[in-house]
């Protein structure tokens, strides 16, 4: 059998191979033993460029003659402060080894297979803003990237101080690693003020999992925060799965350590479970109190391109909104409203300029609306979305006593000052809801609230507000005595009063119609039609101050013995609304004595009646089914 002939190699190309395999052979070699203190300069170049700080190596020297992974020793390492952290070193090292692959560094893997430090001691600090001494002079000054894989770190006499201006963390302790044991953190100081201790560990030998266990504990009268899991390497926060429980006086407490822009609550109990995942956050399972409610969540908050996106879940079996501010917050409320009385319309901040770049949706239902003293609203849901400081209640159902009111609110905070939008509608409610009287009137009533106005909290927005505020009635009943004041007809009420004065009559319509203007409501109209009277009403209500200022006149089918000669005044505020009598273009009559004796003056021709002769309405004359359909159009 003939074999293929071998390639026959010229001699300039056997020459040639010998010589690369001499240079393979002498960079190995060189790798092998090069001498790294020649680069102890560049090191501290450019560690103090990634510190911005200056940096000095007492001395960098090589520990073993030959090796591929050799041990490297530092000496009299030592990181200063950044100027606008103060005086003083960030870090200083009295020995450092570290045994480092040679050719994982040439292809820019930085994979230490151990580190072993005596004499440790760190001075970390952080301004109010999240600028960090340990972040580099970076924007943001953190990293969400993992750590460099590690095989064992040891640090014996290890010592730290945390000065963390943004998660109000004054504390100092020790920090020691032990290859069986893995790292352990225990310090003591001071929490947004109060006595605090704080404790976490790390093992180096990962589980049954392939996975490496870890565990935290801050303690303090304020809060108390515990969670425990597992990271996919030593020290990678950034990819780690836990369980989380906080106790503590208020959310704001917990996001002073967590930054997630929570706000100022009652006091929290919640557990829950929680992954991250690079820069991605995932609370699977979120369940416990926060004051009286009682709330369950999901969410997925993703980094996208700059942006944050937000979908969560919220089912709360009870909730109370008192229990989303805290004591100071209620305590400011609770001065508002003794300098300026209760109003209707809430304080709610609606301004989101703050929010920046934060997108997403919030699907929220409420089973039970907790509230002091009672409400009209007892459930809640609806999504709750935000796109580019664009908010938006969407789908949103609210269970009244009977009925709903459904519909959409916009914010939209684009501006300078945010807009506020709303297209609500009111279907099956009963004004034994609204007024709280059903001896007085009751029945079916249809509503629609759209107004757009301009304001840093709803009151503000709808203070400025412009569109339109109806309610419709069509059937029910009201008091008769009371129909009669509405006719202007003072026999017939006296005469009630002193017969059946619990006795109703039936409403034909009641159409309580208004155009907003400038947070100014005008009767868009104002009319109440029974079989007994009609009336109309004229006159303003002032949504800055929730002021009203109206009047009712009124007659009925026939001509009353005694007629009652004032108009019925409507005043007071929408909370606290008052009913008085008085002449045109006078503030106050005397109440309901002045109005009679001024009747009876008119009666006997002591006083001139202003609308003796004006005619009396004819029965039927108000078009109900059409003004309904307008006022809710």
């Amino acid at each position: 059998m003939n074999r293929p002939a071998l390639p026959h190699l010229s001699r300039k190309a056997r020459v040639a191979l010998v010589v690369a395999a001499g240079v393979v052979l002498l960079a190995a070699l060189l790798l092998a033993t090069f001498p790294v203190g020649m680069l102890r300069g560049t090191a501290e170049a450019r560690l103090s460029e990634k510190f911005g700080a200056p940096v000095h190596i007492g001395a960098l020297e090589r520990k073993d003659v030959f090796s591929f992974s050799p041990e490297i020793e530092a000496r009299s390492v030592r990181i200063g402060q950044p100027a606008w952290a103060g005086r003083g070193d960030m870090a200083t090292i009295g020995r450092l080894r570290i045994r480092l692959p040679i050719l994982k560094l040439l292809t820019g893997t930085i994979a230490p297979r151990s580190i072993d430090i005596d004499g440790l001691s760190l001075a970390l600090v952080r301004d109010a803003e999240g600028r960090s001494n340990w972040g580099g002079p970076r924007p943001g000054g953190s990293d969400s990237s993992p750590p460099p894989a590690i095989g064992t770190v040891r640090i014996n006499e290890g010592r730290f101080t945390l000065k963390d201006a943004k998660r109000r963390l004054d504390i100092a302790g020790t920090i020691e690693a032990k290859d069986a044991k893995g790292l352990a953190i225990a310090a003591e100081g001071q929490f947004n003020g109060a006595a605090a201790k704080l404790g976490a560990a790390a093992r180096w030998t990962p589980d049954a999992d392939g996975r490496w266990p870890f565990s935290a504990e801050l303690t303090s009268d304020l809060l108390r925060l515990r969670a425990s899991g597992t990271m996919a390497a030593p020290l990678d926060t950034a990819h780690m799965t836990m369980r989380m429980a906080a106790r503590g006086t208020s959310l704001k407490q917990l996001d002073y350590i967590i930054e997630a822009g929570l706000f100022g609550t009652q006091a929290i109990d919640l557990d829950g479970a929680v992954r991250r995942d690079g820069t991605d956050w995932f609370i699977d399972k979120l369940d416990g109190r926060i004051g009286r409610s009682t709330i369950a969540a999901t969410a997925k908050i993703l980094k996208r391109d700059g942006r944050t996106r937000i979908d969560a879940s919220i089912d709360a079996p009870r909730l109370d909104f008192d229990d989303l501010a805290d004591d100071a917050g209620l305590a400011a409320a609770r001065a508002q409203e003794a300098r300026i009385g209760p109003r209707i319309f809430p304080d709610t901040r609606i301004n989101l300029a703050k929010m920046g770049p934060t997108d997403g949706v919030i699907r929220i239902t409420i089973h039970q609306l907790l509230v002091k003293g009672g409400s009209v609203f007892k459930s809640l849901k609806g999504q709750l979305s935000l796109d580019h400081r664009i908010l938006t209640f969407d789908k949103a159902v609210a269970q009244l006593g009977r009925g709903t009111m459904s519909g959409r609110i916009r914010v939209d905070s684009r501006g300078k000052v945010p807009l506020l939008t709303t297209e609500l509608r009111i279907d099956g409610a009963s004004f034994d809801d609204f007024v709280g009287q059903p001896d007085m009137i009751r029945g079916p009533v249809r509503g629609l609230v759209r107004i757009s106005g301009r304001g840093d909290t709803v009151r503000q927005a709808f203070a400025s507000g412009n569109g339109k505020i109806a309610f419709v009635a069509s059937g029910g009943a009201m008091n008769r005595a009371a129909a009669y004041v509405m006719a202007q007809d003072l026999g017939g009420a006296i005469g009630q009063k002193l017969g059946d004065d619990e006795a109703m009559t039936p409403i034909r319509c009641a159409i309580l119609a208004f155009s907003a203007k400038d947070g100014l409501l005008t009767p868009a109209p104002l009319v109440i039609d029974t079989t007994i009277a009609r009336a109309r009403g004229r006159g303003q209500i002032n949504l800055d101050g929730e002021r009203i200022a109206l009047a009712m006149n009124g007659a009925g089918s026939e001509k009353p013995d005694l007629k009652l000669v004032d108009p019925v005044k409507v005043e007071g505020t929408l909370s606290q609304p008052t009913i008085d009598f008085a002449p045109p273009g006078k503030k106050s009559g005397g109440g309901l004595f002045g109005a009679v004796t001024r009747s009876i003056g008119a009666a006997l021709g002591l006083h001139k009646d202003p609308q003796r002769d004006a005619p009396l309405p004819k029965p039927g004359t108000v078009n109900c089914r059409a003004l309904a359909a307008e006022a809710l159009r």
